[in-house]
């Protein structure tokens, strides 16, 4: 023994120079020499079976010499059951496993039993694997030597590791700690070993873990772990740890459990952070009033926020498992999109600005939107997903029509200002002389007699002028240059009133009158004369429209505040380029002589001068209605 502590480092490092050596078809080239000096038998077999080293010692355990022993099988030296069978060998579980192992066998001209250690050289020599078979009392083995070299190392590796590592028995009683153990819970060296592991813990979970555990692993090649906060006794910063326990591998520390704990405080805040980062990222997502919708590069949604769900119509469920994102756009936009956003004309590549879209919701509806979009990629630059913010523009689109609509009635009734002005002043200039032509008219009938055959001259000039004095009337009525007689009306009454002059009217033969009168309707203060003529003159229109065939309704609702009259006809219909002229003083359709072209404007005027609007809503083919709106004063 004395030898082999005097040269433990030298032959350890023999050992680990000559395990590889270069391949040589010489079994003397392999320089297995490095056993030669060892006290116990050493014999190299290769994987077929033939012994292809002993050293001096093994020479005079079998009593052979070594040109004898050499190149025969291994078994006719080392029988285990069955002589000449290769199974028998003890090289053959160790060629067929790859693991060391020590088994008590009979050497074949020895009379005791001797133990006997297989171990695998690492390198191939001659193309072939090779077995150490070295016969040891269990006071004279290299290999304990070797393995206290070993653990001389794994010793240092252990004190190097900043994972903190405890080894105790089957009483939990520690008997290593390394140097990260001793960091982990604040104490020095001395007031760890000897201790009871589990007074270190301040989890009853957590001991009744190690407890279990301990109990219950029956391999060394199982590892168990449990992580949780506020796990043991230690520093202050030490509010998360991971233990994981295992039972050794080695035969002759069969009893002994390995223990390391790992400080996962930084790891646990950390996944907090993140978890709340994430938290946060969601709840803004969802609070955001416009539509968010992520979706992967093979077009499957991600995210699809609230907005997009009341938006679209679908769950985020439904639209994550079921909807590919091309469904929510026209067909083929979706396409464009992802062309708009590689392209470097739109804002970028990667990027695109705002720009106006169609979006397709669940029940196919078609739905304006500003689309702002962005590609997003990984850390190598591939794209990974595509995201889209979706501003609903039906609200701001309604209100653009009805602040277009509103600056038209403004213009229209600036125009019809104005109009108004200039008609009353030509109507005021024409008034005196068509009276005075009237007048004279009268005095020559009266003096010509009625046999006078210039007598039907002058009733035709006397006609023609009372026809434009009906029409300076018009002018008048429309400039508002008339009085009103003010009073409270009922307007179902009126409207009946002025029914009765067209219905017994071949006119009205083939048309359906439908009445759909509110009962409920209050009186309204109006110039009843001046409104029945306005009545009167769209019930005229609602017949030309039509041909003297077809339906005419008229309506009247109150919704509390204002009165509503409404014509309807299903006659030809009105062009758009027509509808914002129909108002305008002498614009008409209708053919020569069927009208003047007053009738709208007089009527725009009538219903102004009582505070009220008229509007119309038009389509081609299908009727005409007129909108009456009156105040309740």
């Amino acid at each position: 023994m004395g030898i082999y502590k005097k040269n433990n480092k030298t032959v350890q490092n023999s050992i680990n120079r000559e395990l590889k050596p270069s391949i040589n078809t010489n079994y003397h080239n392999p320089d297995f020499s490095v056993f030669d000096n060892l006290v116990n038998p050493i014999i190299i077999v290769s994987e077929n079976f033939f012994i292809q080293y002993m050293n001096v010692s093994a020479k005079k355990y079998f009593n052979e010499d070594r040109e004898n022993f050499l190149n025969n099988k291994c078994y006719d030296y080392f029988s285990c059951v069955h002589k000449n069978n290769w199974k028998d060998c003890l090289i053959y579980d160790i060629h067929k496993t790859g693991m060391p192992h020590d088994i008590s066998k009979t050497a074949k001209t020895c009379l005791r039993d001797d133990n006997v250690r297989v171990s695998l050289l690492k390198e191939e020599y001659e193309g072939m694997k090779h077995a150490v078979l070295e016969i040891f009392h269990t006071d004279s083995n290299v290999y304990n030597m070797i393995d206290d070299g070993i653990n001389s190392v794994f010793m240092e590796i252990v004190q190097l590791a900043d994972v903190g590592i405890f080894m105790f028995g089957e009483d939990f009683k520690i008997t290593f700690a390394n140097n990260a153990a001793a960091e982990l819970l604040g104490l020095p060296m001395d007031k760890i070993c000897g201790t009871d592991f589990r007074e270190f813990l301040n989890n009853k979970k957590a001991v009744l873990f190690i407890e279990a555990i301990t109990r219950e692993i029956k391999d060394y090649n199982t590892v168990s772990c449990y992580s949780e906060s506020h796990f043991i006794f230690g520093k202050e910063n030490l509010n998360a740890v991971e233990m994981c326990i295992a039972k050794s591998g080695v035969k002759k520390f069969e009893y002994n459990l390995y223990v390391y704990l790992r400080n996962i405080t930084k790891e646990i805040k950390l996944q907090d952070d993140f978890k709340q980062t994430n938290v946060f990222l969601k709840s803004l997502i969802n609070s955001s009033a416009d539509c968010i919708i992520a979706s992967d590069i093979k077009g499957k949604i991600i995210i699809f926020n609230e907005a997009a769900e009341k938006l679209l119509g679908y769950t985020a469920e439904e639209a994550k498992n079921n909807i590919h994102i091309s469904k929510i756009y026209k067909p083929g936009h979706a396409r464009e999109v992802m062309m708009m956003l590689r392209s470097n004309d739109y804002g970028g590549v990667g990027k695109m600005e705002t720009s106006e879209s169609i979006i397709v919701d669940k029940d196919g509806n078609e739905i304006p939107s500003n689309l702002s979009a962005s590609i997003i990629y990984d850390k190598n630059g591939d794209e990974v997903a595509s995201m889209g913010i979706f501003y609903d523009l039906r609200g701001k689109k309604k209100m653009q029509k009805e602040l277009e609509d509103i600056q038209m009635k403004l213009f229209q009734s600036e125009k019809m200002s104005s109009l108004g002005k200039l008609a009353a002043g030509i109507a005021h200039e024409i008034n005196n002389p068509l009276g005075g032509i009237m007048i004279y008219t009268d005095l020559l009938l009266e003096e010509l007699g009625s046999d006078n055959e210039k007598g039907e001259d002058l009733k035709r000039i006397a006609s023609e002028a009372k026809r434009c004095k009906n029409i300076v009337k018009g002018l008048l009525e429309f400039s508002r240059q008339t009085g009103n007689m003010m009073s409270n009306v009922d307007i179902n009454e009126l409207l009946e009133q002025g029914l009765h002059l067209f219905e017994n009217q071949p006119v009205f033969y083939n048309i359906k009158i439908i009445r759909d009168y509110d009962n409920t309707l209050p009186f309204v203060k109006c110039d009843s004369a001046r409104l029945k003529q306005v009545f009167i003159n769209l019930t005229q229109n609602a017949i030309d429209a039509m041909n003297e065939k077809g339906v005419f309704t008229i309506k009247t609702r109150f919704d509390g505040k204002k009165t509503e009259i409404i014509f309807s006809d299903t006659g030809t219909g009105i062009p758009d380029d027509i509808k914002q002229k129909i108002f305008d003083p002498f614009f008409t359709t209708k053919e020569v002589g069927k009208g003047t072209g007053l009738g709208l404007s007089m009527s725009y005027g009538i219903i102004k001068d009582h505070g009220g609007t008229i509007n119309v809503k038009s389509e081609i083919g299908v009727g005409t209605s007129f909108i009456i709106e009156l105040p309740i004063h």
